[in-house]
């Protein structure tokens, strides 16, 4: 969601468009359409480093001015209303204002793909953290069922002892599941 607004605050059309690169320059036709002569745009994103990235990136190469707008900025400006209201339309309203009431302030879209990337790879690293100690859990869970006291047994579950004897298991179910035949193990599995 876009909104136009003049330098006196008066709307001057708003408009919605897809977040895809292929977009862009329909929507940059679409807001020049509000231009006079003399008049500059500024555009104002609220947010940069996500969804806004590929459309900071297209404007900057298109040399407009873009200015990042901190979402605290906006939501102050919606709550400084007596009024306070919560949709698309109004949320790009209050960006556009405080994009009017403080550009000199607000500092320069620049997303920067190093840190994009460092962003990226430290959510990928959460959710790897995550994941092990759900892991972890799953494993200890099922220690408990086959082994009750195992916690008492190794004094670290990852210690050389501990190893070696999860590794002697391993080994003697993988020597016991190779006596096996297929159809043993198939009917031993249908109970």
């Amino acid at each position: 969601m876009a909104v136009v607004i003049d330098c006196w605050n008066k709307k001057l059309g708003e408009m919605t468009f897809d977040n895809r690169p292929s977009s862009f320059p329909s929507f940059v036709q679409a807001v020049k359409k509000y231009l006079k002569r003399g008049q500059t745009i500024i555009f104002g994103l609220e947010d940069v480093g996500g969804f806004g990235r590929s459309l900071a990136l297209f404007l900057r190469e298109q040399r407009f001015i873009v200015k990042e707008v901190n979402p605290k900025l906006s939501n102050g400006m919606r709550k400084n209303q007596t009024i306070i209201e919560k949709y698309d339309s109004w949320d790009a309203e209050c960006v556009a204002r405080v994009v009017r009431d403080e550009w000199d302030r607000l500092p320069d879209a620049n997303p920067i793909d190093v840190y994009w990337a460092i962003g990226q790879m430290v959510r990928v690293w959460a959710e790897l953290a995550e994941h092990y100690a759900s892991t972890l859990r799953r494993l200890h869970q099922q220690l408990s069922y086959h082994y009750p006291s195992y916690k008492k047994f190794f004094s670290e579950l990852d210690g050389k002892t501990a190893l070696a004897f999860w590794e002697k298991v391993k080994f003697l179910f993988i020597e016991k599941a190779a006596k096996v035949s297929q159809s043993q193990l198939v009917i031993s599995l249908d109970r």
